[in-house]
């Protein structure tokens, strides 16, 4: 009988211990991120984020931390990477997490396009902006389909004369009340191409707080980004910028994260030459000048397909007086892409004399 008392008492406080502790280490999407914040760094967070997306309590806490890992990959670039989090959190049936950021699988899917058009891939872009999102019951989910299908198309274009529909779909879309809440990226999207003043003078009327109208004064600078850096400009459509050995070039950022730009310059889009036609190691390219510091970081004038749009800008940047060289970096998919730079000097202040004598940059590694 005592035996049988203790066996129940053991099983008793079995039983307890089996509903009070989960029998698997899971979290809660709050959590994580919570520990995620704490890490260190936005790169130390997203690593973390990475080893506990499976210990996640539901599939809702799942979906939010995905989305929220989405969100830190777009910080830091990682546009590609970013993309697939937001599809992956997209394809969860689940509603949001507990003490998590309330977000649509519309506004994931956006979020997806979003990122493709920043690293390039504006075949993927389309593909989701034909989705359902199409025919969205969001009005603001519909004008960032309409505003990031012309994006789409700017970047698919290869000469400032190609931007034509683009901007006057634009010009009209600026005009809609039912485009009004993107309507400060589409006057700065007119401004960037078409480098006309009134839109400017538009979102200093309109927008004079805004992200867009610091970018459009140089008072912000566009994330670099590849998309940014494959839209023609009217600045460089003139003969000796366009396509030429000895002038040209290329130019950057979108996302519907427009906080951060600069006026490039000597740029237009590269030629999208097939990758075949390019070497993916470059033995010619021009070196890093003897003696600059390698410790230092570099300024990113220009990315580009084409060899000779990157030789062009260079001899353009040397023109002026720097001495830009170019290095070469063959993605995934097997292009090759000319990345223009000048090293930074030791006082850091290359990259404002590079702005002041009219090119664009970014510091780099």
């Amino acid at each position: 009988m005592k035996c049988m008392n203790l066996f129940k008492r053991v099983s008793l406080g079995a039983l307890i211990l089996c509903f009070s502790v989960p029998l698997f280490a899971t979290s809660t999407a709050a959590a994580i991120k919570k520990s995620a914040m704490e890490s260190g760094s936005v790169h130390d967070g997203i690593k973390y984020i990475r080893t506990r997306i499976e210990d996640c309590a539901t599939l809702a806490d799942k979906r939010s931390l995905l989305c929220f890992l989405g969100s830190l990959q777009e910080m830091v670039g990682e546009y590609k990477e970013a993309s697939a989090s937001y599809v992956a959190a997209a394809g969860i049936s689940a509603g949001d997490a507990a003490n998590m950021p309330k977000v649509s699988n519309e506004d994931l899917v956006i979020n997806a396009v979003r990122c493709c058009l920043n690293c390039g891939d504006y075949s993927t872009a389309d593909s989701y902006l034909k989705s359902s999102v199409s025919k969205s019951s969001d009005e603001k989910v519909r004008a960032e389909v309409a505003l990031y299908s012309v994006w789409s198309s700017l970047c698919r274009a290869a000469t400032y004369a190609e931007t034509g529909d683009a901007v006057k779909k634009l010009k009209v879309y600026a005009a809609e009340d039912s485009m009004k809440s993107v309507r400060a990226a589409i006057l700065l999207t007119l401004w960037y191409v078409t480098n006309e003043k009134s839109y400017v003078e538009s979102l200093r009327k309109d927008y004079p707080h805004s992200p867009e109208y610091a970018i459009a004064t140089g008072n912000a600078q566009i994330m670099s980004a590849p998309f940014w850096y494959f839209v023609p400009r009217a600045i460089y459509s003139s003969p000796l910028q366009v396509e030429n050995p000895s002038v040209t070039s290329s130019a950057p950022k979108s996302s519907t994260q427009t906080s951060q730009s600069s006026q490039p310059a000597q740029t237009s889009k590269p030629s999208q030459t097939d990758s075949s036609s390019t070497p993916a190691v470059v033995e010619t390219a021009p070196k890093a000048p003897s003696g600059s510091a390698p410790k230092l970081s570099r300024q990113q004038l220009g990315l580009f397909r084409s060899r000779s749009n990157a030789e062009a800008l260079i001899n353009s940047a040397k023109a002026k007086g720097f001495n830009a060289y170019y290095f070469t970096e063959t993605r995934a998919s097997g292009t090759t892409y000319y990345i223009v730079v000048v090293d930074e000097n030791e006082d850091f202040t290359m990259g404002k004399k590079i702005r002041a004598a009219g090119f664009d940059c970014y510091p780099v590694e």
